[in-house]
């Protein structure tokens, strides 16, 4: 049985959640699953308390991801927690090797698999920690004009997240899923919670690097993640969101050089 608990956070996606807890149950068998339902209206929790060897927390509303994570690590058991989204599933993982690996290397705080998009193509999900610069040029019409601009492939690691073969470290990975060490959350604390949604991972990974923990990427573990970036399409409460938190990070880091 591996000693391991797996966050899921879910909010009306029920068909992509099932997909989701399928490859848990082929992957992952003995693992601590805690779901955390943020307010589904879609018939999510019916579905739920079908499940016996789920532990569920059912919210009246979306409290955001962040929060709702840090309700689920209180509730969970075990010593590695894998935080894993609902449009997420898992193709190939040797979890034992990855607790292993945590134990003989002490230092490492959280460990982060190879993602892909559904069709197959590698995603960016993990990177150096971000500037204002490439804030605006991600963001902007630059990114459209310019799209692989040599200092650009380097801040998102292109060439490790293709060809890596191996453990390597990097600055920070994104949580569509990843793997914490449990003990490392009484050095640093929880998520923040005042990130609703987004680069709340990037924080946690940076206070993590600054109490002297590393951040690994784990090219043989392979997950394909669902993803479609809603704050990408025009002016809309999620782009908010998402301005929100890249405020907040770099407000919040301003004093410690990540923004330059």
């Amino acid at each position: 049985m591996a000693n391991l608990s797996v966050i899921i956070i879910t909010r009306n996606r029920l068909n992509k959640l099932k997909r989701c807890l399928s490859s848990i149950e082929e992957r992952l068998p003995g693992s601590e699953v805690i779901v955390v339902d943020n307010g589904s209206t879609d018939g999510t929790d019916d579905f739920l308390k079908g499940y016996r060897d789920i532990k569920t927390i059912f919210l009246t509303s979306n409290i955001g991801p962040a929060a709702a994570r840090n309700m689920a690590i209180k509730d969970s058991s075990r010593n590695n927690i894998m935080f894993l989204d609902d449009d997420a599933w898992i193709d190939q993982i040797d979890i034992e090797e990855i607790i292993r690996f945590f134990a003989e290397h002490l230092d490492v705080g959280i460990i982060a698999p190879r993602l892909f998009y559904p069709d197959g193509e590698v995603q960016e999900s993990v990177r150096s920690f971000p500037t204002i610069f490439f804030i605006l040029w991600r963001g902007t019409f630059l990114r459209r004009i310019f799209p692989r601009v040599h200092w650009y492939n380097r801040h998102i690691l292109s060439e490790i997240i293709h060809s890596a073969s191996k453990p390597c470290m990097v600055d920070w990975a994104i949580s569509a899923c990843f793997i914490v060490r449990r003990s490392i959350f009484d050095q640093i604390g929880l998520f923040d919670d005042k990130y609703f949604i987004y680069y709340e991972d990037a924080d946690l990974c940076y206070r993590a690097k600054m109490k002297g923990f590393s951040v690994y990427y784990w090219p043989d573990a392979v997950v394909y993640h669902d993803y479609a970036r809603n704050s990408s399409k025009g002016m809309n409460l999620h782009l908010f969101r998402h301005l929100s938190s890249i405020y907040r990070f770099f407000h919040k880091y301003s004093k410690q050089g990540i923004c330059g």
